[in-house]
């Protein structure tokens, strides 16, 4: 998997969790920007432990059914 396929990872996954955090702080009542710099900040630190929990089990060789990480092994001598 290349460089431009983790950072099209990282961009989507931040993109997402920075719109459900800050959401939730609005509806929370908070101010706009203070629900701008949480989301900011925990959908980076989110972002991060994601694509490093991702990296790791691609290398260890485990695929990941929700990820899609991997491509599936097909097994074309059994019948």
């Amino acid at each position: 998997m290349s460089v431009k396929f983790w950072l099209k990872r990282a961009c989507l996954v931040y993109a997402a969790v920075f719109i459900l955090l800050f959401i939730s702080e609005c509806i929370k009542g908070h101010k706009i920007i203070d629900g701008l710099i949480f989301a900011l900040e925990w959908s980076l630190l989110s972002t991060m432990v994601f694509i490093s929990t991702r990296l790791y089990y691609v290398r260890k060789g485990k695929s990941c059914a929700l990820c899609n990480d991997m491509p599936m092994k097909s097994d074309k001598g059994d019948i």
